[in-house]
C-alpha cells in the first residue's frame, strides 16, 4: 500500500509545517529536541535488504530536514529504492532531489483547491500566496519531473467539496496518478478535535467516472 508495486519499509520524520485537522499523525507535528541514532534503523535495513524493494520516507513532512540528501543516499547504497511522501512546500528541496535522482517515486498530497482559503481550512494554517505558489510549482515540477508519482487528496466531507475536486483537475493534467483517499477516524484512543466524515463510497466513485476522460483518478479506500 505504501508504495506500489514494492515491499517496503516506512520511515516517520518528525516536525510538520501543517496541521491538518485530520490528520493520523499529529504527534509528530511538533518538532521536539533530540535525535534518533541512525544505526538502528540502517541495520535493520542491511539484515533485510533481500526482502525489501525500497524505503517509504514519510512524516510529517520530510523535506523540511536538510539532511534528507545524505539520508536518501545511504539508503541508495544499500540498492533500495526511495518514495517521498511530501505537501509539496519545500520546492527547492524536491528540486534538488530530482536532479540529483535521489527519489524513485514521489506521493504529493494535495489538500484542496489551490487557492488559499480552501486550502488554508485544509492545510490548518494560514496559508500565504507564497506558499501556495510554491505547491503549486512542485506539483508542475512533479509532473513533468520523468519521476514516478502521484498525487492525492484525502476526501472528507467537512473539508473537502465535490467543486474543489474539480478545481484540483485541471492543475493535475498530465501527471500519471490522482488518488482519492477516503477520510478514516482516528483511533478509538485519540480524540478527534471535530467530527469529520468521508462521501459515500459509491458517490465518490460515481464522481470518478464522469471524469476519467480529463485525469487518471483512482480510488484508494
Amino acid at each position: 500500500m505504501d508504495y506500489p508495486g514494492k515491499i517496503a519499509s516506512v520511515v516517520f520524520t518528525q516536525g510538520c509545517n501543517f496541521s491538518c485537522p485530520y490528520c493520523h499523525n499529529r504527534e509528530l507535528i511538533p518538532v521536539n529536541s533530540g535525535t534518533f541514532p541512525p544505526g538502528p534503523l540502517f541495520n535493520y535495513l542491511e539484515r533485510n535488504r533481500l526482502l525489501l524493494d525500497g524505503v517509504v520516507i514519510t512524516g510529517g513532512e520530510p523535506t523540511l530536514h536538510s539532511g534528507l540528501p545524505d539520508f536518501i543516499k545511504a539508503i541508495k547504497a544499500l540498492g533500495l529504492s526511495v518514495k517521498l511522501d511530501t505537501n509539496g512546500t519545500n520546492l527547492q528541496m524536491l528540486d534538488y532531489l530530482i536532479r540529483q535522482d535521489l527519489v524513485d517515486y514521489i506521493a504529493m498530497d494535495v489538500k484542496s483547491s489551490l487557492d488559499t482559503e480552501r486550502y488554508s481550512l485544509t492545510a490548518g494554517i494560514r496559508l500565504t500566496e507564497k506558499l501556495l505558489d510554491r505547491i503549486k510549482e512542485s506539483v508542475r515540477l512533479i509532473i513533468g519531473s520523468g519521476v514516478d508519482h502521484e498525487f492525492r487528496t484525502t476526501i472528507c466531507r467537512e473539508l473537502v467539496r465535490l467543486e474543489d475536486i474539480d478545481r484540483i483537475i485541471p492543475d493535475l493534467h498530465g501527471c500519471r496518478r490522482y488518488f482519492w483517499q477516503q477520510y478514516h477516524s482516528y483511533n478509538q484512543d485519540k480524540v478527534e478535535p471535530v467530527q469529520f466524515s468521508p462521501y459515500p463510497e459509491v458517490q465518490a466513485k460515481q464522481f470518478i467516472e464522469n471524469r476519467k476522460s480529463r485525469v487518471r483518478i483512482l480510488f484508494r479506500d
